[in-house]
Parts: C-alpha cells; sequence; structure tokens
C-alpha cells in the first residue's frame, strides 16, 4: 500500500493522504465504509433502529470528511446494499469525485460455472447502475468449486474491462499467493486481500497473510475492525451488543474488555478523539485500509477523523503489548 501525492479534503479536518490500492490504478482513503449493515433487517436491524434518511447521511458524511470508496457485496441485504449506494450516487449534490465502490462475488456451492460468474458480475453491475466495477472481489474461497477457477475468472472479467482492480477476501497465505501468480499470467494485478483485523482479532499477524499480503504488494482491507462494536466502548457485560451479535460471540469477550477500553480511553482522551477513532487508527498504521460501517453522520464523520492525526509510538506499542492474546488463534469471523 503506497502513499500517493494527491490529498482528500475534509470539510473541517487536514486533508488525509490517499494511498494506492495494491499495485493498481485505483487510489483509495486510508479508511473507506463498510455497508455490510446497509440493508441487512435480520442480524443489523435495519429498518428498525435505523432508516434510509440514516444512511443517507452516513454517505454524504463520508463524502464530506474525505472518505472516497464504500465496500459492499451481493449477499449484503441481498443486494439491496449495492442497490443502496447506487441510489445514494445519483442523488449526490457532492461536488467531491464520483466516490469508488468495492462489491463480491459469492461462490455460492449452486455457483459451478463462469456463466454463473458472469450472471452475478453483471447483476452487481446493473444493480450499481455502472459500466464497470472498481473492485470485485473473490468473497471466500469456497468449494466446491476451486478458489483457483473463480481467480481465473476474476482475471478475464478485469481483462474484458468490467472490473477495475481485483482482489480476493478471507484468502490463506498460500491462496493469495496462488491467487497472484494466476493472475499475474493475464496480466492482472491482484490489488487486495479483504480479511478479519482488529485489536480483537489479530490472526493475520501469526498465520503468514498480512506478511504474504506485504510481500506481494496487496493491499490488506480489515474487515470488522471494531470487532462488531466492542472496540467502541459502548458495549459491556449489563450492555452487550444487540440481536445475533449478542449470542453469535460478544458475550465472552466482553469480559475481557475493560482492561483495554480503559487504554483506549487514555489514549483517546490525549488526543481528544473517540475510543473508535483509537482502534481505526492502530489499524491504518499497521499499513492496512479499515472498512467500519457507518449507520449515521456522526459515525461516518468519526471513522473519517481516524485518518487526521496518528498515534504516538509508545501508544502503538501499548496497544500491541495488551492484544498480543488475539495474535493467534482468533477464529473471529465476519463477513
Amino acid at each position: 500500500m503506497n502513499s500517493e501525492n494527491s490529498t482528500i479534503s475534509s470539510s473541517e479536518n487536514p486533508p488525509a493522504t490517499l494511498v494506492q490500492l495494491g499495485q493498481s490504478s485505483l487510489r483509495v482513503s486510508p479508511v473507506g465504509t463498510g455497508t455490510w449493515q446497509w440493508g441487512g433487517a435480520f442480524y443489523w436491524g435495519y429498518g428498525r433502529s435505523y432508516t434510509d434518511v440514516d444512511l443517507a447521511q452516513a454517505y454524504s458524511a463520508s463524502i464530506e470528511n474525505g472518505i472516497n470508496w464504500f465496500d459492499t457485496a451481493e449477499i449484503y441485504g441481498r443486494g439491496r446494499s449495492e442497490k443502496i449506494i447506487a441510489k445514494l450516487g445519483a442523488e449526490s449534490n457532492s461536488t467531491a469525485p464520483k466516490p469508488l465502490v468495492a462489491t463480491k462475488f459469492f461462490p455460492y456451492p449452486w455457483r459451478w460455472h463462469r456463466s454463473s460468474f458472469r450472471r452475478a458480475l453483471r447483476a452487481s453491475l446493473k444493480r450499481l447502475n455502472t459500466d464497470s466495477i472498481d473492485l470485485y472481489q473473490i468473497h471466500f474461497p469456497f468449494r466446491p468449486r476451486s478458489f483457483e477457477y473463480w481467480v481465473d475468472a476474476l482475471g478475464e472479467a478485469a481483462q474484458d474491462g468490467l472490473i477495475k482492480a481485483v482482489g480476493v477476501s478471507n484468502f490463506s497465505a498460500e491462496q493469495t499467493k496462488r491467487a497472484q501468480e494466476l493472475l499475474a499470467r493475464k496480466g492482472v494485478v491482484l490489488a487486495s486481500n479483504q480479511v478479519g483485523y482488529s485489536l480483537l482479532n489479530r490472526a493475520i499477524e501469526s498465520n503468514g497473510v498480512k506478511e504474504a499480503c506485504d510481500d506481494l504488494g496487496v493491499s490488506v482491507i480489515s474487515y470488522g475492525p471494531l470487532a462488531e462494536g466492542l472496540l467502541t466502548g459502548k458495549y459491556r457485560s449489563d450492555n452487550p451488543p444487540p440481536l445475533l451479535r449478542k449470542w453469535r460471540w460478544a458475550r465472552k469477550r466482553l469480559k475481557l474488555l475493560p482492561p483495554l477500553i480503559s487504554l483506549m480511553s487514555d489514549i483517546s482522551t490525549a488526543h481528544k478523539v473517540s475510543v473508535t477513532q483509537v482502534a481505526l487508527n492502530w489499524l491504518i498504521q499497521k499499513e492496512t485500509l479499515p472498512i467500519p460501517g457507518a449507520k449515521s453522520a456522526m459515525q461516518a464523520a468519526d471513522n473519517a477523523t481516524a485518518m487526521t492525526w496518528k498515534l504516538t509510538n509508545d501508544e502503538f506499542e501499548a496497544l500491541n503489548e495488551a492484544t498480543q492474546q488475539y495474535v493467534a488463534g482468533s477464529r473471529t469471523r465476519f463477513i
């Protein structure tokens, strides 16, 4: 991930430097906006705790505060997330350049042929109302088809001009290396690998994924950067996350959080920022691209502000030490 001289403007904060996405031609802000929640009624409560009005405000606040890309997927809200992004883009009055959109192909077990890939790709193109996708990613290296099969299809679509940059998601170190080799044969660059990474999920530091991506010049896009809200400081054992997140995995982690949240709170106070921004800034300093979700203008603006300041070396090392237990063996998975 290489820094470039181009910058993005913010309405209140100093501009942040755009970075190159892997070795592709795309330039992205150090923080993107994740849209897993956009349209996700069952898991996230879309339509109940937040509405399209809230998402429109989050979209505008992201752009106004310097975020220039949104990450989505065909399975987010069964395509609704992609449609929301397209609608908001068409209605936007912002004078900023049109934001980039990253989306994903999901290798369902009934998808056996390249024609399935093309149909899925064209369906995303239609929902996003565009002729080409800025970053198209394989969501998981799931069988029964080998991941190589889908990577090859991804490369062909890039050659045909339907994709500007290609990426993968949830690929292991060896799978990432193999994907890079297969794409290189077609003259296509592997731009990114989107993986779970946060202060509470540092497994990519021990399983070889981070090292492989760094060696290959592949950007790491960090999903789940706030551990589904646990790293915002608003949840406690007596105030767990709502809906399925409470039962999925949060209850066990909440008991271990107080010392880490206390450290993050001290750092946030010193910099006059939020606890959320501490978690995101740590990932930026790990030279990754976090994509926190945003369901309101306030959340989007707060996420973006993480790009405008920097942890001290002592603070960075203190966070590393406090979360060392999460380097190995974390099985927490987000999508």
